[in-house]
């Protein structure tokens, strides 16, 4: 390994701020989700949480009034649960509270299902400009054993509903390694939703987690082994290469022009801000996060008392800490890591750094382009074992 005062200390540039929202009620509970949310009579009004979403917002923001403001994801959770009067509530806040760039992205969430025309027209007037829409299958069986509460005709609808109302930059979610699933299935729904085509397609690998309903009967689930997800997985890249998407990201295809750019803020190690409960938030080089609790969220700002923040990362971080965890959020790219802005910021090759890459070039999971570095498709496939390989702190 080599030696860690050789590294030099990064130094961070001025970029744009990225918000987050977190509406976290749904209507019920996915079988495998993991994320924070809860059903809107589990943790009062819906109305109510977006009072205390607006209060937060406006007793914060005047700490960041000094940045622009171009990206906003309201995430969840179903955020087109919340009802237009208090959506339009939300966005008033948000544009009054920040300094957003006239060519801002304004992305939300919105599960098939929950959408209505009253519901997208008023999410256009209020500036979204981009939605994001949870198929996960094509198959109505599949979505079933899933516990979606929609079918692929109700995502039909939907989206298409959408485009009427102006809506031109879309993304659909898809998920692989799912209970019996085949090639043909998955090819099934990428070819389906190619049809329509939305701009933009996420692709996410099932994962059976802790306290889900999944998790509780995993034993008795069908699910494909690696070899299999792998397949698939490849599958899906060469399908939708095919359709005339670039994979930008190890889950995310776009047309051109249209990468999610909040989500690049995350994996290009930019700055945002986080309201609302399990929000997280990164800024002035600290990271932190609300607790998951809907109803102390909403009590202690009825109080006028300001949620309590979670700081990560309390300890002073080394310039080892820092080149790893730059090589792991970049490493998700495609656009991976250029070698010179690298020894820029570190004072040491990438090759010296990581010392085991060129065996994964020669495997064919990694490439090297010119001086940027990146995973392959199936380097992406197993991005986690060979990060573990080759980052220091996992070798400590």
């Amino acid at each position: 390994m080599m030696n860690a005062d050789k590294i030099q200390k990064s130094v961070r540039g001025v970029d744009n701020l990225g918000i987050y929202i977190h509406v976290p009620f749904c209507a019920k509970k996915c079988n495998y989700c993991d994320f924070y949310s809860c059903e809107p009579n589990c943790a009062g009004n819906i109305s109510e949480y977006i009072d205390a979403l607006c209060k937060h917002i406006k007793a914060e923001a005047p700490a960041y009034r000094k940045r622009t403001v171009d990206t906003v994801f309201i995430g969840g959770g179903t955020p087109s649960l919340v009802l237009p009067k208090d959506f339009e509530k939300l966005a008033k806040t948000i544009w009054e509270s920040f300094n957003l760039t006239q060519d801002a992205e304004f992305s939300m969430e919105a599960n098939p299902g929950t959408l209505s025309e009253e519901k997208l027209r008023t999410y256009k007037n209020c500036g979204v400009n981009r939605l994001s829409i949870g198929l996960q299958s094509a198959d109505d069986e599949e979505l079933e054993t899933l516990g979606r509460i929609h079918t692929f005709d109700d995502f039909k609808e939907n989206f298409l509903l959408a485009r009427r109302c102006g809506f031109d930059n879309i993304n659909v979610d898809i998920m692989y390694g799912l209970p019996d699933e085949s090639i043909e299935k998955i090819s099934k729904t990428l070819d389906k939703v190619s049809e329509f085509p939305p701009e933009h397609i996420s692709a996410y690998c099932l994962k059976i987690e802790e306290n889900t309903p999944f998790f509780d009967i995993k034993d008795t689930l069908s699910i494909p082994d690696d070899d299999k997800i792998c397949d698939t997985y490849l599958t899906i890249c060469d399908k939708l290469k095919d359709y005339g998407y670039e994979q930008y990201e190890i889950s995310n295809f776009s047309k051109t022009g249209y990468r999610c750019r909040h989500n690049l803020k995350y994996w290009n190690d930019e700055e945002y801000i986080g309201f609302g409960p399990s929000a997280h938030s990164f800024f002035n080089g600290r990271r932190y996060f609300y607790d998951n609790s809907t109803e102390k969220y909403v009590s202690s700002l009825r109080s006028d008392i300001l949620p309590l923040k979670v700081w990560e990362n309390k300890q002073k971080k080394s310039n080892e800490d820092d080149a790893d965890e730059y090589i792991m959020l970049k490493m998700r790219l495609f656009d991976g890591i250029d070698a010179e802005e690298f020894f820029d910021k570190f004072g040491v090759s990438f090759e010296e750094y990581t010392g085991g890459v060129q065996k994964y070039i020669l495997g064919g999971y990694m490439e090297k382009c010119a001086e940027v570095y990146r995973f392959t498709p199936k380097g992406f496939f197993v991005s986690n074992f060979i990060l573990s390989d080759i980052l220091h702190f996992n070798n400590k």
